[in-house]
């Protein structure tokens, strides 16, 4: 315990007199060993995304559109059963070959909407091998809809700008806030009293029948499945947190290697009796006062995280490209629509979605400005191009009943679009007497 407070003592006076020598000393007793192991994870990093990198190009896609019946008569309710029927394709944890020899990437399914010319069209992109699961779950809510393959229509412009006949805009939605917080969903745009729905997305499709010649108008969600108990948990403990409640959270391998010089210096100031760890504690009446106190709002506002984090919810990716020809392109005709139709989903007092000035072209920069927006258009058209779920902003969550909302098939009757791809009618059986050939 002597050699301790002479250690301590010794160690406090040298970090006052010069904090690089006492930095210095931290290093040659043991410090080293930490930078080390940051040195291997690293490593390791970069190599599992290697791996990863390898996984994903060995697999195969398939491209869906899907046209719907005009007599379709149905919610977005019946897309958000298909959305919850996707998270199907939620691989099990990679093991040790897997993780470190093979390679494995859990596998993402993109629902789009485009324009091309004003011709609207639903898609779905995913794995060839799910192609099954998906047109069976498009089935068991649309009986009567078409599926049909077809080509990468991302692939018809230029790959790279600037570029002489072609130009493009477009960026990334993300949330404001923490992604515990819903958006507004298609149940708060019914009618209280006459029930009806009025669809958000009508005006949407109605600005992208309004495209011309030259202009093309895409829409993208990439989803990543993920264990469910991962959101379940991280809503939990805002909800603890927004309560008073104390959470118990464990450090991260890289938090833990980071924060363990600090955590020994603390330890050796409270032996020295000079610094005092707090010590969490349990105030059950603090609790009960604190909920009995909540406004209306804040009892909103905890019930939609609950509700949120009580539906199924995957890892998303919003993104938006407009590309036209020089001569044709107009921002105004179908981006400020767009921002506007994903306003109608904002709260003020939840969530709200904004574009990104990270990731897509911006009128703000000063530096560089015309080289770093033709940076962000090759970047963010390769990204929307391989359905990426990591390139740009990190993914955040969203439910089911959310994404449902975002992306549902139009109702008929509220949407007038001429140019938005239907099938005419619906599909009949053939006679069961028809002779063979």
């Amino acid at each position: 315990m002597d050699t301790l407070f002479i250690t301590g003592n010794s160690f406090l006076e040298l970090f006052g007199r010069n904090p690089y020598a006492g930095m210095w000393f931290l290093f040659v007793h043991g410090g080293w060993i930490v930078i080390l192991i940051l040195i291997l994870w690293g490593a390791k990093e970069v190599w599992v995304d290697h791996l990863i990198g390898k996984a994903l190009m060995s697999k195969e896609w398939v491209l869906l559109a899907i046209d719907v019946p005009r007599l379709t008569e149905q919610t977005p309710r019946a897309v958000e059963n298909i959305f919850a029927f996707f998270a199907g394709i939620h691989a099990p944890p990679a093991n040790k070959l897997e993780t470190y020899v093979t390679g494995h990437k859990q596998g993402t399914i993109s629902c789009e909407i485009i324009s091309i010319e004003g011709r609207v069209q639903f898609l779905i992109h995913a794995e060839r091998k799910h192609r099954d699961s998906v047109e069976a779950a498009i089935y068991s809510q649309y009986p009567d809809a078409e599926i049909v393959e077809v080509e990468d229509y991302s692939l018809t412009i230029p790959s790279r700008y600037p570029d002489k006949e072609w130009d493009l805009f477009g960026t990334e939605m993300i949330p404001v806030r923490d992604d515990v917080f819903p958006i507004r969903t298609y149940p708060e745009f019914e009618d209280k009293v006459s029930g009806e729905f009025k669809d958000p997305m009508s005006v949407l499709l109605e600005s992208m029948s309004r495209l011309g010649p030259g202009e093309q108008f895409w829409y993208q969600i990439v989803l990543t499945p993920i264990a469910q108990v991962e959101f379940s948990k991280k809503a939990g403990n805002w909800v603890k947190k927004f309560t008073g409640q104390v959470v118990e959270s464990k450090p991260t391998f890289v938090e833990a290697m980071v924060t363990w010089p600090f955590r020994q210096l603390a330890l050796i100031l409270e032996v020295l009796g000079l610094y005092a760890v707090e010590k969490p504690t349990t105030d059950k009446e603090g609790l009960q006062r604190r909920m009995m106190s909540m406004t209306p709002g804040e009892k909103k506002i905890v019930e939609a995280v609950e509700h949120k984090a009580s539906k199924v919810t995957f890892l998303c990716k919003i993104r938006f490209i407009y590309a036209a020809k020089h001569e044709v392109m107009k921002k105004s005709r179908i981006v400020h629509p767009f921002i506007g139709a994903i306003k109608q989903y904002n709260t003020n007092d939840m969530q709200a979605l904004k574009p990104s000035g990270k990731v897509g072209m911006s009128s703000t920069i000063i530096l560089r400005k015309n080289t770093r927006n033709t940076e962000r258009k090759n970047t963010l058209l390769s990204a929307y191009r391989g359905r990426s779920d990591w390139a740009g902003h990190m993914p955040f969550h969203m439910n089911s009943e959310e994404l449902a909302s975002l992306w549902h098939f139009p109702i008929t009757g509220q949407v007038k679009s001429p140019q938005l791809q239907k099938t005419e009618s619906k599909r009949a059986e053939p006679p069961i007497n028809l002779p063979y050939a």
